[in-house]
């Protein structure tokens, strides 16, 4: 099939073209492989590019977005499917993607799949007056709808009960595999003989991250040369402040995907600490799925489809540092071997991608 992806250049802070990162990029490069012709759309709204780059054989076209791009870039896109005979929009990434694909997959008679990413009513354009309305007028329109969690699937059912199927995040199982930690540990300048609580992704309370701080307090008490190493971008909110200056905190700031395998490797116990909110309830985080593969100890709060993945022995109840703090002691205590690299095989995207090939190829 030919495949138009229109999607956002950045996801989670991240450029998934230039940094070659996320959702989009490795799932429809595991697509690709199963026969399919596939090309990106990519709206730029930070950099404002122009051009067409190549990526695991994916034709992407990268476009400037912004008001002042407004009809250009619809323009382009109008041009782009006019000139091209695809079968398939997929638009996933932003609400907005949605409303764009499926008025030019209607135009221009072509099936249209919504990915639904994450839980967008949480997203900035929500805030477009009567978005919400337009919103759900496409998820029931869509021809097919795919969600990254079975608890985003249970959420639209009220709008939509047929035609939506699962299609999770998930993991590269060979760039995510089990390490020897001291070599992990030499590669990053950690200490070589701490006891590491580890946390890599965005900085931000959304996250739980100032939990996991405040849990850290709790056990520094308790465990000799305890350190807590984070990793990732702070991303600003209005209010929020982290406080990273504590000490034995080490902030290794942003990794690349290489280094956040060695830090998962280097640690004693790894943390999934999210808090209870719209935007949590209904994501998929790929470190669940990372960090399993690594076989990492993992404390993860209950919290959406993390609750229905990580082992029980792992889990927590959200926004309690009592509980957190509790599971990462007793996960520091134990001498048993973390073994879960078997159910992260679940969640390769090689997997995940022969599940969206099925979807689509049954309803084209």
């Amino acid at each position: 099939m030919r495949i138009l992806v229109l999607t956002s250049r950045y996801t989670a802070t991240r450029d998934i073209i230039n940094e070659d990162f996320g959702r989009q990029t490795r799932l429809f490069e595991a697509l690709k492989k199963l026969n399919h012709n596939i090309d990106f759309f990519c709206a730029d709204y930070k950099k404002f590019e122009n051009r067409n780059v190549k990526l695991h054989g994916i034709n992407v076209l990268i476009r400037p977005f912004s008001l002042r791009y407004f009809f250009t870039f619809l323009n382009g896109l109008n041009k782009t499917l006019k000139s091209k005979k695809y079968d398939l929009v997929i638009a996933t990434s932003d609400p907005l993607w949605g409303a764009f694909g499926y008025h030019f997959a209607k135009k221009y008679d072509v099936k249209f799949l919504y990915d639904l990413h994450d839980n967008y009513e949480t997203y900035l354009t929500y805030k477009i007056p009567f978005f919400g309305f337009v919103d759900k007028r496409i998820m029931k329109k869509a021809d097919v709808v795919t969600t990254v969690s079975n608890s985003l699937k249970r959420k639209i059912s009220s709008i939509r009960r047929n035609g939506v199927f699962v299609v999770e995040n998930g993991a590269d199982l060979q760039l995510f595999e089990p390490k020897n930690r001291l070599q992990c540990r030499n590669k990053l300048d950690l200490p070589p003989n701490a006891k590491i609580i580890a946390y890599a992704g965005t900085l931000q309370k959304m996250q739980g991250v100032h939990l996991l701080i405040e849990a850290y307090e709790e056990l520094k008490n308790e465990f000799d040369g305890l350190v807590l190493v984070l990793a990732g971008r702070i991303r600003k909110v209005k209010g929020e402040l982290l406080d990273l200056e504590k000490k034995g905190i080490i902030w290794l700031k942003e990794l690349n995907q290489k280094g956040v395998v060695d830090l998962i490797n280097a640690a004693d116990v790894v943390v999934v600490p999210n808090t209870s909110n719209e935007f949590t309830k209904y994501c998929f985080p790929y470190k669940i799925i990372e960090y399993m593969a690594c076989n990492a100890k993992i404390v993860a709060t209950k919290v959406g489809d993390v609750a229905e993945i990580a082992p029980k022995e792992s889990l927590c109840e959200p926004d309690s540092v009592k509980g957190l703090a509790e599971k990462i002691s007793a996960n520091l205590k134990s001498v048993k071997p973390a073994n879960y690299r078997n159910i992260a095989e679940k969640y390769s995207w090689n997997r995940i991608a022969r599940k969206l090939d099925k979807v689509i190829r049954e309803r084209r």
